[in-house]
This record gives structure tokens, sequence and C-alpha cells, in this order.
């Protein structure tokens, strides 16, 4: 194991293969599991479909989704 910074924080701890330290972590899977609960339901939903529907920005949806962590059924509403 490594002693590195977290990406959000700045905080130094002990990393395997991640980049974000626990706490900031588990705060950016909050938005994350909220996200895919919405899609579970509503699975042709476009960009701004899901930021109002979940309260959760726009340039964070893009963030998870160029990650590789999001896909929606309708990719042309998040081509910009």
């Amino acid at each position: 194991m490594a002693l590195i910074n977290c990406k959000k924080c700045g905080k130094l701890f002990e990393s395997e293969n991640n980049i974000l330290c626990k706490r900031c972590s588990e705060e950016l899977d909050n938005p994350y599991t909220k996200i895919k609960n919405y899609l579970y339901y509503h699975r042709g939903a476009n960009l701004m479909q899901i930021a109002e529907a979940t309260g959760i920005s726009r340039s964070l949806i893009l963030k998870f989704m160029r990650e590789g962590k999001l896909e929606t059924m309708n990719k042309k509403e998040t081509d910009f």
C-alpha cells in the first residue's frame, strides 16, 4: 500500500488503487447510487431528465458517464 493524498480533499491515506479517501469515495457513491436507481426505472432518460429528477448536477452525471460508470440508451442527448 502507498500513502497518497486524496484527489478531492487532499487528506493523506493508504491506498491500494483508489485516488479518493474512504470518506470522499462514500460521498461520491451516494449520488452514483441515486442516479443508478433512477435509471433502473427510467431506462431511456437523458442527461437533463436525470439531473432534474435526482437533483444531481449535469457535470457530475457527465463525469460518471466519462468514467464508464453510467450509460444511457440514447447517447445523442449527452453529446455536446
